[in-house]
């Protein structure tokens, strides 16, 4: 397994402690930006995403472009009065949220953690780690 220097990042695998206090290394379904794959859509489509915090760190995901109603909690509906619209939630550890985001800005839109280091792995400069976007593929 490699070892890195702290602000720098190359591709590989690399043995990580999620525990530890110096964990550096944020991913969306095992992957960090820019190997990760968009979000595809057409205009009109509803897209269901399941977030989910299995880290120690609370993650505030937040989508640019684009409004989405919370569905369920933890795996539980949410009664219709509590169904707002928003453009971030804050993800606790141990937490899910399940969103609907409906395609209608045509275009290419960032979704990511909010918390500047976890979209910089090992504190490189620039992207790295828990971003993606929604891309629309009929725009």
């Amino acid at each position: 397994m490699k070892e890195l220097e702290h602000g720098k990042l190359e591709e590989g695998t690399y043995q990580i402690n999620p525990h530890s206090h110096q964990f550096n290394f944020y991913t969306i379904n095992g992957r960090c930006f820019p190997n990760l794959s968009p979000l595809e859509v057409r205009e009109g489509d509803q897209v269901r995403v399941r977030l989910g915090s299995i880290g120690h760190s609370p993650h505030p995901m937040h989508i640019h472009g684009h409004q989405f109603t919370i569905e369920n909690q933890d795996g539980n509906p949410l009664p219709a009065a509590l169904k707002m619209e928003r453009n971030s939630v804050t993800l606790s550890p141990g937490e899910t949220f399940d969103i609907m985001i409906k395609a209608n800005n045509p275009g290419e839109w960032p979704f990511h953690c909010h918390t500047p280091h976890h979209m910089s792995n090992n504190g490189t400069e620039g992207h790295g780690g828990m971003m993606t976007s929604l891309k629309y593929l009929n725009s």
